[in-house]
């Protein structure tokens, strides 16, 4: 389905987040079913298995930039705040003997703001900070995993979904010593954080095996469905009654400006207290200070800029190709990189945008299906009729 075929235009952000494989959403599958990847010969003895429950611990542990944190906290708790709040003590002790005037009155509510603004830029920052407005926003990044990292890419079960990752969310993923994280292509901290203590025996020999053939470049010319039938047969066999369904989503969505306006305003704020903080050091002849300080303000100047330039931008269009099937029980849908198998029941409720019909999920997860999608009229018809008392005008 293309823009031109559709009248679908989401209300929202959410909405291109619902659009996209989740694979820690939850759904209706029933606990402690196991994941089934289609192995084949080539890939035994190539295989990374993993089962447990990832906690909160764990991202805290995996979270990226923890090591950055780290350094920023010995440099602002160890040198900059000490060092401000010894001036701070300094100019009023020199005060008290000299006499009061403004100018050092001045600087001394300067110094104390600035000290202040550190330490709180530097809690801001922290892993278990960060963890928790992550799980505040995705409260579905702990729970049940259970799956296996096999050359064909990620299949693993959340305890309720089944869901299939390709080579290239693969070959991103990131080792520590706590573990592997794997990018969700949904921000920096919508990850797969998997700890090695949910690994029987995490093989490092194996793991960069499986690296190597992830990176490896496809020799064969790219076929589109025979990409996306492979990546749905990862998710199991296609049940005889199932109805298939193939074709191009694209929605428009609104840019959500007040989201964008509070990360600029922060990013504002933090230029400021920085700013502030190299004019002091660089009066007082603190001058490592006053240039730690300057090149922190300047690296945010980077942020501010592009959280203002999504200010200018109204909407943001995004399209994918999805494939699969869908039978009176379960639904199979992938792209050209990641897949989702769910129970029907899962869905929550339906409407019609336009001639686009939207099953709502949980976690605010969405499917959209069009009529150009389907073989016939009477699969279009078996999928859509037990919506169409809940039809909805056109979003414009």
């Amino acid at each position: 389905m293309t823009d031109e075929d559709s009248d679908a235009k989401p209300t929202s952000r959410t909405d291109i987040e619902r659009a996209s494989v989740n694979p820690y959403a939850t759904s209706m599958r029933p606990s402690g079913s196991e994941p089934e990847p289609a192995a084949s010969s080539d890939q035994i003895g190539t295989v990374l298995a993993f089962d447990g429950e990832i906690t909160e611990v764990d991202i805290r542990m995996l979270i990226p930039e923890r090591g950055l944190w780290i350094l920023l906290a010995v440099l602002m708790w160890g040198m900059i705040i000490p060092a401000f709040a010894i001036g701070i003590v300094v100019a009023t002790t020199n005060m008290f003997f000299s006499g009061v005037d403004s100018e050092t009155v001045f600087g001394i509510l300067i110094g104390v703001f600035v000290a202040i603004g550190f330490a709180v830029a530097t809690q801001y920052v922290a892993p278990s900070r960060r963890t928790r407005r992550a799980l505040k926003q995705r409260p579905d990044l702990v729970g049940r995993a259970v799956g296996r990292f096999v050359p064909s890419g990620l299949l693993f079960n959340d305890g309720e979904r089944t869901h299939f990752l390709n080579g290239d969310y693969c070959q991103r993923a990131e080792t520590t010593k706590h573990g592997i994280r794997v990018p969700l292509l949904e921000g920096p901290y919508v990850q797969l954080y998997l700890a090695k203590r949910l690994f029987e025996r995490f093989d490092e020999t194996v793991w960069k095996e499986l690296q190597a053939i992830w990176q490896q470049p496809d020799a064969k010319p790219f076929d589109r469905d025979a990409v996306m039938e492979r990546n749905c047969q990862q998710l199991g066999k296609r049940p005889e009654s199932a109805i298939s369904f193939d074709g191009q989503v694209t929605l428009h969505v609104p840019v959500d400006h007040a989201a964008v306006r509070k990360i600029m305003y922060r990013n504002g704020g933090m230029i400021v207290v920085y700013g502030v903080a190299a004019l002091l050091a660089w009066h007082f002849g603190h001058w490592f200070i006053a240039l730690g300080a300057l090149i922190l303000a300047i690296s945010t100047v980077r942020y501010f800029y592009n959280s203002w330039r999504w200010m200018a931008i109204p909407t943001q269009d995004t399209t994918w190709h999805q494939h699969g099937w869908i039978s009176p029980e379960e639904v199979v849908s992938v792209t050209e990189t990641n897949g989702v198998r769910l129970f029907r029941n899962e869905c929550q409720r339906t409407e019609w945008i336009g001639e686009t019909l939207v099953w709502h999920l949980p976690t605010n997860r969405a499917m959209y299906f069009s009529r150009e999608h389907f073989e016939s009229d009477e699969d279009w018809i078996r999928v859509s009729e037990p919506s169409s008392l809940e039809s909805v005008p056109s979003i414009e």
